[in-house]
């Protein structure tokens, strides 16, 4: 039999094989892991939920600083406090922490409790007056529902997780509409109820009936065709989709066509107040 003169031992290959690849695996882990911290780093500054916040710091500043706020208010400790989130805000944006830290940071808690003081300090029963004073007062009250709303569920909405997808910072739920009443030939005003508050919506979908159950997203309020309208109802060309009773006040599924044009209009909202 003929000796081989491999000067290797014949698990040489074997050994040097496995330790090639178990160093592969621990590189890939690390640039994976690495990858992930990188980006979760780099989404804060570029989160929707942020950027808006942003601008609704911003329309809050100019209700209170134009006096479109008809109320018996402090305007200058109300701005200097807006002044102050503002501050906090674009530090948390800037810091590049991970959504865990974010969550925990001094920032975001210093913006909930200042928001808080703020909406305190408002009149008893501030929404019945405003809304007792023309369509500019239900507007206004609309629109400072509409912001404290958002200050007081930006954590819950953070925790989903970060994205840049404005859809993600729409409040879309099914509601179920209360009453259609003709605007004109081609619109209509729907008041609706999410099980827990009601809002109104003009829409020009024809075929609304009382009782229907459809998605809505809830967008900053504005007067369309002389009423208010506090979101809109989320269909595409193929239609509107129909709920049950048992949907009613929860998030539905909705195809991005159905999410589209209102994640168009809060973006465009927004980034003008930016």
């Amino acid at each position: 039999m003929t000796e081989s003169i491999c000067p290797f031992d014949k698990n040489f290959f074997s050994k040097k094989g496995k330790e090639v690849l178990r160093i592969t695996d621990e590189i890939i882990t690390i640039q994976t892991v690495k990858k992930k911290c990188i980006k979760e780093m780099v989404s804060i500054d570029t989160d929707a939920r942020l950027i808006i916040l942003e601008g609704v710091i911003k329309e809050f500043t100019n209700l209170v600083q134009y006096k479109k706020i008809p109320l018996t208010i402090n305007r200058q400790k109300i701005l200097g406090r807006l002044s102050e989130m503002k501050s906090k805000l674009m530090a948390l944006k800037w810091s590049y922490k991970p959504l865990e830290q974010v969550l925990l940071s001094k920032e975001l808690r210093d913006i909930e409790i200042m928001a808080k003081e703020i909406f305190d300090s408002f009149p008893e029963k501030w929404v019945e007056i405003l809304s007792s004073r023309g369509i500019e007062g239900k507007l206004s009250a609309a629109n400072l529902k509409y912001i404290r709303q958002y200050f007081y569920t930006l954590r819950e909405r953070l925790s989903k997780g970060l994205s840049d997808d404005f859809a993600d910072a729409i409040d879309i739920i099914c509601c179920e509409i209360l009453s259609v009443e003709s605007i004109d030939a081609k619109n209509w005003k729907c008041l609706i109820t999410d099980g827990k508050a009601r809002y109104f919506v003009a829409t020009n979908i024809s075929g609304l009936k009382k009782g229907d159950i459809v998605p809505v997203g809830k967008l900053p309020p504005q007067i369309v065709h002389g009423v208010l309208s506090e979101g809109m109802f989320l269909g595409s060309s193929e239609g509107l989709q129909k709920f049950t009773k048992e949907d009613l006040g929860k998030r539905p599924a909705l195809s991005d066509k159905e999410l589209g044009q209102a994640r168009g209009i809060l973006e465009k909202h927004y980034a003008s107040k930016k």
